[in-house]
């Protein structure tokens, strides 16, 4: 801001003006608004104590229907300039006498007798005209009503007056206020600026030899012998700044070194850990495979049992000759639904063992081949599939066949390293229906592929630094951090491909992955 830019005592100066000036402004308005209601009660009282006045003269004029006498009454308000028109009207609301100078011939509003206001007020300090009704009435009869209509020049007159004189009043409030904050401030903020300067200099010549004075033991005072003790331990310090760099030198060469030789063992141990990854990931995946395929076969003996069970019953009836149709059609679908269970199960168990056969060597050697993509990621997510029904987690995959050139075992790689990562991280005491999903679409040259889950999202303090080895918040619990970091070099290094991360924290993550065509995987080693 500019006021920030100012000096601290146009600050203080252009500070105490604020404040004063918001203070007389609201004490002038509010005390201005009670001065204007004041003199508008003050105004209405006398008004309606003159309108019943003239009332109750009119009364007997208007019983004995003088006219005359009436019309002597209303003349004798002329001596008030602010009277506009009286009109006295009988209880027909007929027109029985009126004193009107200034020839107005508005309508006559009698809806509310007894209530005066004030109309038309507009501008600056114009209160308007009053207009009032009150019954022509002796001993509580009524015999008919005097409407009066009053100007209010004399009040706005006042109202102005007063208000430029509490304008000017306001002024020398002011000016005087500004001549108080310049002597203050002279007073105050001498010694500090003064200390500023000093400190100014200081920085500048680097002459810390220098001490200032202050004869007082007020805060000032106190900030006085703080710096001169700051710029003698200064001066120690500059004192010995030149054998400390020197050492630190060369124990900064020393370091060096040694972090040369640590980010040397770091790169093998890093390529350890990754082949280490890599073979615990196949693992995983034998695990997974024999605990799936062990459902399917417990299936095939089970299948297997029936018939054999059901052939033997149908053999021995037949030799006893105590075989029925009825039986024999039961028997029969009985051996027809577990044959087609038991040729169901092995041809999935079959499915199982190939994909298994498959991504288990593409992990290993990392060959290049021509893949359906879609294809090739279902099976990636097949063999995972024991891992995934324990959260549960449904697995959407969507968009174009694609059959491209690359390596399977990077692809199998990078997803295994997702898949373990949403298992771990997103879905951990998730609550909610779980979901992956997967979209595959070609854009231009590129093949896009999205990795989405819905899980718990990554957290703001970690999500710039996800891609860096060792990073994870389950180190006590098995982590290794390096899961994205793989996947990141594998994505960059190996497919000369990027990729991108989206996340928010109770959302979800998304990674997506651009990957050139035709430009990328015929490079893979």
């Amino acid at each position: 801001m500019i006021i920030t830019n100012l000096s601290i005592r146009h600050q203080l100066v252009f500070f105490l003006l604020i404040i004063s000036t918001v203070m007389i402004f609201v004490f002038t308005y509010f005390n201005f608004i009670n001065i204007i209601k004041l003199e508008k009660d003050n105004f209405m009282k006398k008004s309606v104590i003159q309108a019943n006045l003239l009332a109750d003269f009119s009364v007997s004029a208007v019983v004995f229907r003088d006219y005359e006498g009436a019309r002597e009454n209303l003349d004798k308000l002329k001596k008030d300039n602010n009277i506009l028109r009286v009109i006295i009207l009988d209880n027909k609301k007929e027109v029985f006498a009126q004193y009107n100078p200034f020839n107005l011939n508005e309508e006559v509003n009698l809806d509310q007798i007894n209530k005066p206001r004030f109309y038309e007020e507009n501008g600056f300090l114009n209160i308007g005209v009053l207009k009032l009704s009150v019954y022509l009435k002796h001993k509580d009869k009524k015999y008919g009503i005097l409407y009066m209509e009053k100007a209010t020049n004399t009040i706005s007159q006042l109202l102005k007056a007063i208000f430029i004189k509490v304008i000017m009043f306001a002024f020398v409030l002011l000016l005087i206020t500004y001549i108080i904050s310049i002597i203050l401030s002279n007073h105050i903020l001498k010694p500090i600026l003064s200390l500023a300067y000093t400190t100014e200099r200081i920085a500048y010549t680097q002459n810390y030899k220098t001490r200032v004075k202050y004869n007082s033991e007020n805060e000032i005072g106190i900030l006085y012998n703080a710096f001169n003790t700051l710029v003698e331990d200064t001066q120690k310090l500059t004192d010995n700044l030149e054998y400390q760099v020197k050492y630190r030198t060369k124990e900064l060469n020393k370091k060096t070194i040694e972090l040369e030789n640590s980010l040397n063992y770091l790169k093998q141990a890093q390529q350890q850990l990754i082949e280490s990854e890599k073979m615990s990931a196949l693992g995983n995946l034998v695990s997974g495979i024999a605990h799936e395929v062990n459902t399917p076969l417990g299936n095939a003996i089970t299948s297997s049992s029936i018939i054999e069970k059901e052939t033997e019953y149908l053999k021995n009836a037949y030799d006893n000759q105590t075989l029925t149709k009825s039986d024999m059609e039961n028997r029969l679908d009985i051996l027809n639904q577990s044959s087609f269970l038991l040729i169901k199960t092995l041809n999935y168990a079959s499915e199982l063992i190939k994909s298994f056969k498959q991504i288990s060597v593409d992990q290993v050697t990392n060959d290049v081949r021509k893949i359906k993509i879609q294809e090739y990621i279902r099976e990636v997510f097949l063999t995972n599939h024991n891992k995934l029904k324990l959260v549960p987690a449904e697995v959407i995959i969507e968009g174009e066949e694609n059959k491209i050139k690359t390596s399977p075992g990077i692809i199998a790689q990078i997803f295994n390293n997702l898949i373990q990562n949403s298992i771990t991280h997103a879905f951990e005491n998730y609550k909610g229906n779980a979901q992956i999903k997967v979209l595959i679409k070609k854009e231009n040259e590129n093949l896009i592929i999205e990795y989405q889950d819905n899980g718990i999202g990554i957290k703001d303090d970690i999500k710039d630094h996800i891609y860096e080895p060792f990073v994870t918040t389950k180190r006590n619990f098995g982590g290794t951090g390096l899961g994205l970091n793989i996947v990141y070099n594998l994505v960059h290094q190996k497919l000369k491909g990027s990729i991108q991360m989206e996340t928010l924290e109770n959302k979800g993550t998304k990674f997506i992955f651009t990957l050139p065509i035709k430009n990328s995987f015929k490079e893979i080693k």
